[in-house]
């Protein structure tokens, strides 16, 4: 009877899945850059029929492995070359997610924890939000939280078995980590492994240093990443490798690409959009005295990667809102750590975790409900946009329903019934109203908002460039870095820079001042 229930609990939470994640996903055009970046490389791959090497403007890509790209292929050869095409790998990866945390949760604590993590994850503003894009980290989240899970496992077996031999375990965490790294590079690597040291180093009186496990550990995670290296390094040569070091060290020094910022970048995005869960998370700082040995160690655990998440990315030079986005899995644990103590067991309540969340779901409430009556009366505001280029974006015609803050008032809405229900000390229905209105909120801002945003910031270029899909002519952005050209014309490998010959003149001038052999 325990597995039918548990099977019935899991085949809800793949149809939520299925009804959160998957509408809407083609609705709006990618996004520059990373969007467009990783669904080129998917379409050159599809386009010269080498599933090996990564490409962009059909020239190796050395800054990321190909196993995301894979993905997004699969994908394109199901649906076409399309936007939902190439977000459909996370929206899976989504669904994939819940079920493994909900695994997670039930086997540590029980099945009412897995749904309440499961809820802090969907019912959190960027959790949720990131399974509707194309970009690589929701998988890459996954196989590290996998492979960090595994070695959580390793770590709690050994402490009562010290003889214990290599296990699955081992091979597993190994296994996941070493998928991170063919998803994104060795920070795949990295981060779980800093957590595994800071780990033993916390326990160290009680589990001895584990250098075998650390090596066999390393081999796995690196063998797969390893054999595609040598597989292209016959067809690109050893530059691929100085190359893709090089960029490592560049995000670690510099701000990349004009993507700097101050040492606490990622905090105010991880508390403002990790909303509701982030919120609860301080309660889980301390232990329960209910809770038993493996419990209280996968909580340090999450609180381990947390701070080193926090830690590396906020040394790391470039500053990117994604980066940190590992650290979504430690937030929504700790979350649902705090409500599960809270609905079943003795752990109260305190009214400053009701102010905190008004003060910021009230304000981000506020914001929802504005920010569309902004837009819609936009030319009140255009005296006051004094930049020609924003002030002429802003000008751009859009077509308003009329109702689009009604996702403000839905978060606001939500917001009261939890509130009643705190009140009335009902905590499971609290959490529950808290939970699904802000993904209902993300639900409906989807489709209502950001078509209209998008009109904002870069449809006009893209509807220029898709005129040109199919014609023999050059298409080429000046002045700014795009992606957007290659992906929206679907540029032929005949048309790239690197297949023609300008004599000696950099491609841009040649476009500009030379003797072109068609339009440009």
């Amino acid at each position: 009877m325990k597995m039918k229930k548990d099977y019935k609990i899991q085949l809800l939470i793949f149809a939520i899945g299925l009804v959160f994640f998957i509408p809407f996903l083609g609705q709006v055009h990618l996004l520059d850059w990373d969007e467009i970046n990783f669904a080129e490389a998917a379409r050159e791959m599809i386009t010269t029929g080498d599933y090996l090497s990564v490409r962009i403007d059909y020239q190796p890509f050395h800054e990321k492995p190909p196993l995301f790209i894979w993905m997004q292929v699969i994908s394109m050869k199901i649906f076409g070359i399309n936007e939902f095409a190439a977000r459909f790998p996370n929206a899976i990866i989504g669904i994939i997610t819940l079920l493994v945390i909900f695994s997670i949760g039930k086997k540590l604590f029980d099945e009412k924890f897995g749904i309440l993590w499961v809820l802090a994850y969907i019912g959190s503003f960027l959790p949720h939000f990131y399974f509707k894009t194309g970009i690589i980290d929701p998988a890459f989240n996954l196989f590290m939280y996998a492979g960090m899970y595994f070695l959580a496992e390793l770590s709690y077996k050994q402490r009562y078995t010290p003889t214990l031999k290599i296990n699955r375990e081992l091979v597993l965490a190994g296994f996941m980590t070493s998928m991170a790294v063919l998803t994104k590079g060795p920070v795949g690597f990295l981060l779980v492994f800093l957590a595994w040291i800071t780990f033993w180093i916390v326990n160290r009186k009680k589990i001895k240093f584990p250098i075998k496990e650390i090596i066999i550990f390393s081999i796995i995670s690196a063998l797969p990443i390893i054999i595609w290296y040598i597989a292209i390094l016959s067809k690109s040569g050893t530059g691929i490798i100085s190359e893709f070091i090089l960029y490592q060290i560049r995000l670690l020094t510099t701000g990349d690409a004009g993507h700097e910022g101050p040492i606490y970048y990622h905090l105010i995005p991880l508390l403002i959009g990790c909303f509701p869960a982030s919120i609860l998370i301080f309660r889980a700082f301390r232990k329960q005295v209910d809770d038993g040995d493996r419990q209280n160690s996968f909580r340090i655990w999450n609180i381990i990667l947390l701070a080193v998440v926090l830690i590396i990315f906020s040394i790391v030079k470039t500053k990117i809102l994604h980066y940190s986005s590992l650290a979504y899995f430690p937030i929504t644990f700790l979350a649902a750590y705090t409500m599960y103590k809270i609905v079943y067991r003795s752990l109260n309540w305190k009214i400053s975790s009701t102010i905190l969340l008004w003060l910021i779901g009230g304000s981000l409430a506020l914001g929802l409900t504005i920010f569309p009556i902004i837009l819609m009366n936009i030319k009140l505001f255009l005296p006051q946009i004094t930049d020609k280029f924003t002030n002429a974006l802003m000008q751009t015609p859009v077509e308003w329903l009329g109702f689009e803050q009604i996702t403000g008032a839905v978060l606001f809405f939500s917001l009261i019934i939890f509130s009643i229900f705190i009140y009335k000390r009902k905590f499971s229905n609290a959490f529950i109203s808290l939970f699904a209105g802000t993904a209902i909120t993300i639900m409906l801002f989807l489709p209502l908002m950001t078509p209209k945003i998008e009109l904002f910031l870069q449809q006009t270029p893209i509807n220029f460039y898709k005129k040109f899909v199919g014609k023999d002519v050059y298409v080429h952005n000046v002045g700014f870095k795009s992606y957007a050209p290659y992906f929206y014309s679907q540029k032929p490998l005949e048309l790239s820079k690197y297949h023609l010959r300008m004599n000696g003149k950099d491609f841009e001038t040649w476009l500009l001042s030379g003797n072109i052999d068609k339009d440009a």
